[in-house]
């Protein structure tokens, strides 16, 4: 019994407590900073697809103000396979 009401005990139970709070709080920092992280990443992304369409409408404008053909311009911006730049480029004389 009288162990219970020891000094050790508390001391031990003190320990646990402090540790697993220190456990939350880093816990708790991981999850901040990967939030952190992954909005950074949809807001860069978001503001990225932005000014490149901007760009090409503008790229675009000048086009037309020059007498270039506008769709080239815009298929000089496409990323993936679109159809109509590719009948564009088979159709077009070099």
């Amino acid at each position: 019994m009288a162990d219970i009401f020891s000094t050790r005990a508390k001391s031990t139970k003190s320990t646990e407590t402090k540790e697993s709070f220190d456990m939350n709080k880093d816990l708790i920092t991981i999850c901040i900073s990967v939030v952190i992280v992954l909005s950074t990443a949809i807001i860069g992304g978001i503001v990225y697809n932005t000014n490149d369409r901007s760009n090409m409408a503008r790229n675009i404008e000048a086009a037309i103000a020059k007498g270039v053909d506008p769709l080239s311009v815009k298929c000089a911006y496409e990323t993936g396979a679109n159809p109509i730049c590719i009948t564009y480029a088979a159709t077009t004389k070099k």
